[in-house]
């Protein structure tokens, strides 16, 4: 008894500390879902993921999964001295995307999560967001925890050309002359797969090396932004660096030292680099343009290769490194006029592995004009071409499609959402899969 009013002694001291005045809550949040058929027989097929692949050739009529996110912010939960505390999470959930290769929309492989069509199957969901800020009277803003951080996109694509997500923690928005710097560490940890630490392991081996974290590597990266240099009338240019540095653990230095496993002296812990410079030009025609220039090297070279949307999150842990270096060029943005509007992407990209006869290259070019009927109603054209030309491959190999969609959306403009849409996708190239080249269906977007 007495243990129990301590502890309610405790709890109304807390309360009695805390502000007169309630948070201040933030609801809002991301969702599609809908429905396809392949005029083959059977049901949709999709070229692209929606995550590390995104789509090469446009993400319009493309998207087989249901994917949602609710995020619930809590502004000003204590204010002092100007600055005030807010805590944010997001709450993720979705299916696969293509049940034939077992892979979700954000690209982690997966087994035995039930019937995507089944509405009671479960799937997957995850806290995406978990954490805290403290924005000071100046503007400058401290944080940690899980977060998406200063995510970069082409919406068209579902691609994140810069995409430092995970557990971290930093500063932000700091006065630096004419724009703001910010600096962040972040670090992934991940499980090192068994015949990666010894051929000869026993799955005993491994619960035992498990409960003594002895599988699992870590790769912490260091990110420092410089943004909002005005260089120009509506112009301006950001900057983005990241150095990388993944770690063996004691068990896997022993495999490569002793010659055992399959690490092989990939350049694993050697340190990679990212630059991302970004120039964004508003009131382009009605819109915006943005180009953006990276260059990559190390475990960041894959990442920065193609129409990828690993960039930042973490190394490449796949395939050897040691070596690598990649650039890429992206040009996207929107124009926008009273009875139509226009989406375009392109994206053009080298990779130079050491160990490679060839340079590899990438190219993808998406278009996607818009008529306005009215208010509420338009049509919409999305035209997509993909070609690469790699050492591994015999030949170039290449992509294309076009898909038309009669769209009904809450308002006019080119991001006016919730969206319902019909739609017909027709692709033809090298890489289409046989008996996937036709497919219709209806899909629904929103964010609010």
């Amino acid at each position: 008894m007495k243990k129990v009013s301590v502890i309610a002694a405790a709890v109304a001291a807390t309360f009695v500390g805390l502000p007169a005045h309630s948070a201040d809550f933030d609801y809002h949040g991301y969702f599609r879902a809908g429905m396809g058929l392949n005029a083959d027989g059977g049901s949709q097929f999709c070229y692209g993921n929606g995550g590390p692949a995104a789509h090469v050739v446009g993400r319009l009529g493309d998207e087989c999964d249901m994917y949602g996110e609710f995020i619930l912010n809590a502004k000003n939960l204590y204010n002092v001295d100007g600055g005030s505390f807010s805590a944010h999470t997001l709450l993720a959930f979705g299916t696969e995307e293509d049940p034939s290769t077992q892979r979700d929309t954000r690209g982690s492989s997966f087994q035995n999560l039930g019937d995507s069509t089944d509405p009671w199957s479960g799937q997957r969901a995850s806290f995406r967001e978990a954490w805290v800020d403290y924005s000071m009277d100046n503007g400058t803003t401290l944080w940690a925890g899980k977060r998406y951080y200063g995510r970069k996109d082409v919406h068209i694509l579902d691609m994140y050309y810069v995409n430092t997500s995970g557990d971290g923690v930093g500063i932000e928005n700091i006065e630096a002359g004419p724009g703001k710097f910010s600096a962040a560490v972040f670090n992934r940890k991940w499980k090192a797969p068994l015949s990666v630490v010894d051929d000869s392991t026993t799955a005993e081996d491994e619960s035992v090396a498990l409960e003594n974290e002895q599988l699992y590597s870590s790769a912490p990266t260091l990110d420092l932004r410089y943004n909002g240099l005005n260089i120009s009338e509506n112009g301006s240019l950001d900057f983005t660096f990241m150095i990388s540095k993944p770690h063996y653990t004691d068990e896997q230095e022993k495999a490569i030292n002793n010659g055992t496993g399959n690490v092989g002296d990939y350049g694993l812990d050697e340190v990679g680099y990212s630059l991302t410079v970004e120039h964004t030009q508003g009131n382009f025609f009605g819109g915006f343009n943005k180009a953006v220039f990276q260059y990559n090297t190390e475990g960041f070279g894959w990442d920065g290769y193609g129409v990828n949307s690993h960039m930042g999150i973490g190394y490449n842990l796949e395939q050897g490194q040691k070596g690598r270096k990649s650039m890429r060029f992206i040009d996207w943005g929107v124009i926008a006029g009273e009875k139509w509007d226009l989406g375009y992407s392109f994206v053009y990209s080298l990779l130079d592995d050491e160990g490679a006869s060839e340079k590899g290259k990438r190219m993808s070019a998406v278009v996607r004009p818009s008529y306005k009927w009215s208010e509420t109603m338009s049509t919409v054209l999305e035209l997509g071409y993909y070609r690469a030309d790699e050492h591994w491959a015999s030949e170039a190999q290449d992509l294309n499609k076009i898909t038309i969609a009669q769209q009904w959306q809450a308002g006019s403009s080119f991001w006016a959402r919730p969206a319902i849409r019909v739609f017909a996708s027709m692709y033809d190239g090298d890489l289409v899969v046989d008996n996937n080249d036709m497919m219709v269906g209806a899909q629904v977007e929103a964010w609010w």
